[in-house]
């Protein structure tokens, strides 16, 4: 089965795109700013994938995060999302924090049969850990809220602050 959301080229200009826009936004305005990776786990569909994320500090408590997530197929179905989620950061220790999460998503299942695309929202918590100054630790589990399709999903991964 072959689906355009399968084609590996697509994303890897995706996300060459998204660090192109990091390296860009950071040199034309110096906010502090992280790249991220993700493993994302889709309970209800079952489906695992990876995610890329380019965080904004817009204080030292709110930030700003534009993501793309890639659900790998199962089932007959693959599924991208591209999110904007905002955080409020309380940080507890020097290096650990918590966070609720709120934000937009727009979802894009391929299926066997018609593609479906819908509007949505992420609401969820997450916490870091970070080593020095330049490397955080993070895990969130948040729920995905589209129509029929709402659904949890967990993510770990890793950031790099530039």
């Amino acid at each position: 089965m072959t689906h355009n959301l399968h084609k590996p080229l697509r994303h890897l200009l995706l996300a060459v795109s998204l660090a192109w826009t990091a390296i860009a936004t950071h040199a034309a305005a110096p906010l502090p700013l992280s790249l991220g990776v993700s493993y994302d786990r889709s309970i209800k569909s079952h489906q695992n994938g990876y995610g890329f994320q380019l965080t904004a500090d817009l204080g030292s408590r709110f930030r700003l995060q534009p993501e793309f997530i890639y659900l790998t197929e199962h089932a007959g179905v693959a599924t991208l999302q591209l999110n904007l989620n905002a955080h409020w950061r309380v940080p507890l220790f020097d290096s650990f924090g918590i966070y609720p999460l709120a934000g937009l998503s727009y979802s894009h299942w391929g299926y066997d049969g018609p593609n479906a695309s819908r509007w949505g929202m992420n609401a969820g918590c997450g916490a870091e850990y970070t080593f020095g100054s330049r490397i955080t630790l993070f895990t969130e589990v948040r729920l995905l809220v589209v129509s029929h399709e709402t659904q949890p999903i967990y993510t770990a991964g890793l950031k790099y602050h530039l």
